[in-house]
């Protein structure tokens, strides 16, 4: 949300996991922004490669060139995907690869003659894009508020949510009553109605780097194979290397239909996003119309494959899946020291470098503060004025209130930078809750 209230220090320059504004004033970038400077800012490489490819040639039309990056780019991150995902398709945001990815689906059951196979099935909480279709798949119910009668209807379950789950043994059970609890619902919304299943293998701000339990995906997968329905992974927020896997996916045995990623693929230089999908299923649309009927402005656009390229290169050249693994155990570890025992912290939970906090009015209840007292606000202009930058979400508890603040440094961040992160990070909580 673009607060209209307050105004905004003016972006000087930026080095690494920092910050700097025009006053002088130095920020610890808690967030990569939003989870789009993975590389951390300043990165001369991904520069670099973009001002040489503008050079060459910035933009070419989608559906009438390709370029040597775009393929390059493609080969790349098929060579290592989740099983069976060897074409690559690229944008220039998260919101338009997943509405690429759903069209690319519904054009599937058309070319198969299903046509009744329009609806998917999205859980709660989540999110996926802010366009109209990505938002009505998000399972946000606080959205509804303002943009109910523009959005679309959306068959919804459960997300596996350790820290409110409504199974007692979340990683012993949990995999088999979040199977059954979609089972059931497809049984009674008519399971030849379901086109696919969209899901994050993390899930973002909505649910505070919420993990599944094990063996979620295989059962997951399961039902859905069993009724045909299609598989979309969304790693947009959690995929290229955030979760210390360069594909959040193959954490948990998630072998998908569909991927879809965005965000830090750009290497935070341009907007980019990228959708995999299977030969197989290209095959199927060039034996019936031979178009896939999707096009954008700038789809395969030179400039953002050039930028995808450098940013693997940069990943790979400086071990940062690596990093993130090792160095997000640490953040992990300080995490549930020094912030999960302070008053009203709720939960820690995620993977890599990827973290949620949970605020509550009652530990012992889980009980979520009230929206009308705006926490998590208080808790984020805290911390920016102490020069730490977080990312806020609401209504996760219930659709209305809950209050939790997300980590995501760049994955180059250092361990002493991770120290004096979650320093700052618990002197802003224990000042902004400290009369609550």
């Amino acid at each position: 949300m673009r607060n209209l209230v307050r105004s905004f220090p003016v972006i000087s320059h930026g080095e690494g996991v920092w910050l700097w504004d025009t006053d002088g004033k130095k920020y610890l970038d808690g967030s990569s922004g939003a989870f789009v400077a993975g590389l951390g800012h300043g990165v001369r490489e991904v520069a670099d490669a973009v001002h040489a490819q503008m050079l060459r040639v910035g933009y070419v039309n989608g559906t009438q060139f390709t370029s040597e990056p775009t393929e390059a780019l493609a080969r790349r991150l098929t060579a290592d995907a989740p099983a069976g995902l060897d074409r690559a398709f690229f944008l220039a945001s998260g919101s338009e690869a997943v509405e690429a990815a759903l069209k690319f689906a519904r054009q599937l059951w058309v070319e198969r003659g299903e046509q009744q196979r329009g609806r998917v099935v999205a859980r709660i909480p989540s999110y996926h894009g802010n366009t109209l279709y990505a938002l009505s798949i998000s399972g946000r119910p606080h959205y509804k508020k303002y943009y109910g009668p523009m959005l679309s209807e959306v068959v919804t379950v459960s997300s596996p949510y350790p820290y409110r789950s409504p199974v007692d043994d979340y990683d012993m059970h949990g995999a088999q009553w979040f199977a059954d609890e979609l089972e059931r619902k497809l049984q009674e919304v008519g399971p030849d109605t379901i086109g696919a299943f969209i899901a994050e293998p993390v899930i973002g701000s909505s649910a505070g780097a919420a993990v599944p339990p094990k063996g979620y995906f295989p059962a997951i997968s399961e039902v859905c194979r069993k009724y045909g329905i299609l598989l979309i992974s969304d790693e947009i927020l959690c995929g290229t290397a955030r979760t210390g896997s360069f594909f959040a996916s193959k954490l948990y045995d998630f072998e998908p239909d569909i991927l879809v990623m965005g965000k830090a693929i750009g290497g935070g230089i341009v907007p980019a996003s990228a959708v995999l999908v299977k030969t197989a299923h290209v095959d199927e649309m060039k034996r019936g119309t031979g178009y896939f009927m999707h096009a954008q402005t700038y789809m395969q656009m030179p400039t953002i494959t050039a930028a995808g390229v450098a940013t693997l290169d940069y990943i790979e050249k400086y071990k940062l899946v690596e990093n993130a693994r090792a160095t997000g155990a640490l953040l992990h570890e300080e995490l549930r020291k020094q912030i999960l025992p302070l008053p009203h912290v709720g939960s820690v939970q995620g993977v890599g470098l990827m973290a949620g906090v949970e605020f509550v009015a009652d530990k012992a209840t889980k009980a979520p503060f009230a929206r009308s007292r705006k926490i998590v606000e208080k808790v984020v202009n805290t911390l920016f004025e102490k020069g730490l930058i977080v990312w806020p979400n609401v209504g996760q508890a219930n659709g209305v209130d809950g209050d939790l603040v997300m980590l995501g440094p760049p994955l180059t961040i250092a361990p002493d930078e991770v120290h004096a992160l979650v320093a700052m990070l618990r002197a802003g909580i224990l000042e902004s809750l400290e009369a609550v």
